[in-house]
């Protein structure tokens, strides 16, 4: 593995979008370009990657706010920690994703688990009480993320660039082969506090209505949507009354 001695913060914000309605990637775009008119945006073709989503099998990891990952990008295979937020709502933070370095396509996380710990301990600001290399010997492939997609370079004349994503997701439960498919928009932007960001950004919020962000990582997305948690009884009570007075 061409790994680092510590994890590498991925210095990127990521927000991703759900489709909403019969909404087209194809008139999404062309409102940006009307909109954004000191703006341009590059067509760099398809792209595909899959990301491979471990944890032990009671999720004691994820649950702890650690998500271990294999990401295909490009060709090279990247081993990855995200750091979750658990605050809901507007106050939650993005997650915080670090990179280990490249690893062979055939081997696993586990096999480098003394390095994940060392990396996860020296990066992490958490005080652990476990033993972190017990678990990362342990983790399992959970959740495998297959993204194909349309990338665009989003460029302005001050030399600021981001990237867009219009993609179709595919998250899969590895062990119960359940599958679900969902139309998104990904955008990355740089970690700086530019007003091309806040531009951008205010520009969905106020004028492309197809959008809508989802606030969660793609881990938290991908749990959404596999294991759908069922309505509380308060909830369920709430909806019956509103139909019973219409």
């Amino acid at each position: 593995m061409d790994a680092n001695n510590k994890l590498e913060f991925d210095n990127t914000r990521r927000y991703h979008y759900v489709l909403l309605g019969f909404a087209e990637f194809k008139d999404i775009i062309k409102k940006f370009v009307s909109i954004l008119k000191f703006y341009r945006f590059e067509n760099q073709g398809r792209v595909n990657s899959k990301e491979i989503i471990y944890d032990v099998p009671d999720d004691l990891l994820s649950d702890s706010g650690i998500v271990i990952s294999k990401l295909f990008e490009n060709g090279k295979v990247f081993l990855q920690v995200n750091k979750l937020s658990f605050l809901k709502g507007a106050l939650k933070r993005p997650s915080k994703k670090y990179n280990l370095g490249t690893i062979g396509k055939d081997e696993e996380p586990k096999d480098y688990s003394l390095q994940i710990t060392q990396a996860i301990e020296s990066s992490f600001t958490t005080q652990f009480t476990v033993d972190i290399d017990a678990f990362v010997q342990k983790i399992i492939p959970k959740i495998e993320i297959d993204i194909e997609a349309t990338k665009y370079k989003i460029i302005c004349g001050s030399g600021y660039r981001a990237t867009m994503f219009f993609e179709e997701v595919e998250y899969k439960d590895i062990k119960t082969k359940k599958k679900v498919s969902r139309p998104g928009v990904t955008l990355q932007l740089p970690a700086d506090n530019s007003p091309e960001n806040d531009e951008i950004l205010k520009v969905i919020d106020r004028h492309i209505s197809e959008l809508a962000l989802y606030n969660l990582s793609r881990f938290e997305i991908a749990k959404q949507l596999l294991y759908p948690k069922p309505i509380e009884e308060s909830e369920e009570r709430v909806l019956t009354d509103d139909e019973d007075e219409e």
